[in-house]
């Protein structure tokens, strides 16, 4: 079954991310960007308040194609108890840049479907480097859903090279209640949320809804249905 990853953005969402069913806490400022990085402040006291109850991850932000860049920032949140650090692919040339970058964390590399996405030798290529894992979400939110850019058997090859390269696995998107079946079926190690926990869906920069929350997760995690006939 896949788990499921909820980005917050303050203190106040972790509290309620806290008390969910919420698999992985993701540290990301919307109002940044598609990985805005929140200040260093706000992730030493987020991370202090979940205590290591949850696995967490961080962005580094939309950074540039720069080695220095990402590695001095990768640095920083290494320093952390975060468990991931995700960090951007906005090109195939961001690919040589990141296989340089070296953590005591796990390194999630995230490729973008309205961007770049990524072959089986890119895939090859992030694991030989260290890398734990990939996902795939989008980019521009103004330009749709993950589904926009990207086809399901497409979702699936990346899914099935994953596997094949035990890597950790994530779709997101702005991925809306009518896709979950279809992602399910494909079996993601997780699929991840903001703008669909949020009071207001369409504004990703809104609060968290523990109402949402909840409605999100009893979809994913339903009970196993046992045949009476069983």
């Amino acid at each position: 079954m896949s788990k499921v990853l909820g980005s917050i953005k303050n203190l106040d969402e972790a509290k309620t991310l806290l008390d969910s069913a919420i698999d992985i806490i993701d540290l990301k400022d919307p109002s940044k960007g598609a990985l805005g990085k929140l200040e260093d402040s706000e992730i030493n006291l987020i991370l202090e308040f979940i205590n290591k109850k949850k696995l967490t991850s961080s962005t580094v932000g939309d950074l540039p194609n720069d080695e220095s860049i990402i590695t001095d920032t990768v640095q920083d949140i290494s320093e952390t108890n975060v468990d991931f650090i995700k960090i951007g692919v906005y090109g195939k040339n961001y690919i040589q840049t990141i296989c340089k970058i070296k953590s005591s964390k796990k390194l999630i590399a995230v490729f973008f479907a309205d961007k770049y996405i990524p072959n089986l030798t890119d895939l090859k290529t992030l694991k030989e480097s260290g890398f734990s894992g990939v996902m795939i979400d989008t980019c521009d939110k103004m330009l749709g859903n993950l589904f926009d850019h990207i086809s399901l058997f497409e979702i699936e090859e990346f899914l099935k090279y994953t596997k094949k390269m035990d890597l950790i696995s994530g779709i997101a998107g702005s991925i809306k209640r009518e896709h979950l079946d279809r992602i399910l079926e494909l079996n993601p190690t997780y699929i991840g949320f903001r703008g669909a926990l949020c009071e207001n869906n369409k504004l990703r920069d809104s609060s968290i809804s523990k109402h949402n929350v909840e409605s999100i997760l009893s979809l994913i995690k339903k009970p196993t249905r046992i045949s009476a006939n069983a």
